[in-house]
């Protein structure tokens, strides 16, 4: 491809060649494509000595470079870059080399970006149950109390009446993304089978049995008999995913993440009391206004109700 400023490209040269073998004088052909005859005539001599081919594009990278970047140098830049995994200035107090010269070096050799270390991102196979209630993913995030005044994120720091922790528990439903969550003031075992025993009313209340739950192996879910215990008398059966894999869970991760931007990192809070306040808000609009881009722009409720209905036989 031709660079921008350049006033010929592949099909200007062949209509240059073409006027001067038709019969025009190579200064006419010149004038009119709006180039020197100088450069006509060394056009005109490359088509002779190379027919079709003297039409392409070609580079504009010289056949020498006197001052390039010994290959020596370069192979000591890329041993640094990839042992430091550093920029070009810390390298070049390393190397005693200018921070251009590393940088141009880096880049010819395509590891100007620390992500180009990086391993290809694996794919994920998607899945989705086929039903409402077929299974809902359950998990925890611990969250830094608000002191009076804002905190670390927003102000300065204070220290005094409510700073600690508590911890947001989530349950999404597989199918169609409905979430509920609870602001609970820990993540004991205790709290996590109640707040199952609440979800799982929860979703019965809206008209579906939730039959399967899966959460990560915390000891709270895999140790408790209170949390087995309410599963047993709900008739739902727990899955368990692996150590290390928290994308199994990935819908409830994915929730996770969206409730900390939307909600509890959205604007500056000036205490925890006025972030609580929110959190109804934001889990209302989650499940009845915003659209959902994994449910083709539908809402939670939605799916929710579009299935359920059809489950039921309402309509087609």
């Amino acid at each position: 491809m031709s660079h921008s400023r350049a006033k010929l490209n592949a099909f200007g040269r062949r209509l240059l060649i073409e006027r001067i073998c038709a019969g025009w004088r190579v200064r006419a052909a010149a004038a009119a494509a709006g180039i020197s005859r100088q450069r006509s005539y060394v056009l005109l001599a490359r088509f002779r000595r190379e027919g079709g081919a003297a039409f392409e594009s070609r580079s504009s990278r010289p056949h020498h470079s006197p001052r390039r970047t010994p290959e020596r140098i370069e192979r000591l830049i890329e041993r640094a870059r990839r042992r430091l995994r550093e920029g070009p200035l810390r390298l070049s107090f390393v190397l005693h080399l200018a921070r251009s010269t590393i940088y141009a070096v880096l880049r010819r050799l395509g590891l100007q970006r620390l992500r180009f270390f990086d391993p290809p991102r694996p794919h994920y196979r998607r899945y989705e149950r086929p039903t409402p209630g077929d299974l809902v993913h359950i998990d925890t995030k611990k969250l830094g109390r608000i002191p009076e005044g804002g905190g670390k994120r927003f102000g300065p720091q204070r220290k005094g009446p409510g700073v600690g922790a508590e911890y947001i528990h989530v349950a999404v439903d597989d199918r169609t993304r409905l979430a509920y969550a609870e602001r609970l003031g820990s993540e004991r075992a205790a709290d996590c089978a109640a707040f199952t025993a609440r979800a799982l009313r929860h979703f019965l209340d809206h008209g579906v049995r939730v039959r399967q739950v899966m959460t990560d192996n915390y000891w709270s879910y895999t140790k408790s008999p209170a949390f087995h215990a309410v599963l047993a008398q709900a008739g739902a059966s727990w899955v368990e995913i692996p150590k290390y894999t928290p994308r199994w869970n990935g819908k409830a991760e994915a929730f996770i993440g969206l409730l900390l931007r939307r909600w509890a990192y959205a604007r500056p809070y000036t205490s925890n009391r006025a972030r609580a306040i929110a959190f109804p808000h934001f889990i209302h609009s989650y499940n009845h206004r915003r659209p959902h881009g994994e449910l083709g722009g539908q809402t939670p409720m939605q799916r929710f109700l579009a299935d359920v209905n059809n489950v039921r036989g309402r309509h087609t």
